[in-house]
């Protein structure tokens, strides 16, 4: 369960989306989201740089394919 922080947090953004220009918010939010990604796949690519990496990755796949 999240904390109280949390939602404060979540509350707060609801508010700045709702009194700022979206064209302001949304190039802060894209450029948050970007950086997730780039992070991500830098954090695959090194997961797959070794053996037991790779497996895990695998598995993952494999998972996924399940659902």
């Amino acid at each position: 369960m999240r904390d109280k922080s949390h939602m404060e947090q979540v509350e707060r953004w609801a508010e700045y989306v709702r009194i700022v220009p979206r064209e302001e918010w949304k190039a802060k939010l894209k450029e948050f989201i970007d950086a997730q990604i780039i992070i991500g796949l830098r954090f695959r690519e090194r997961l797959s740089g070794t053996e037991e990496g790779r497996e895990i990755l695998k598995r993952l796949r494999e998972e996924r394919i399940k659902r």
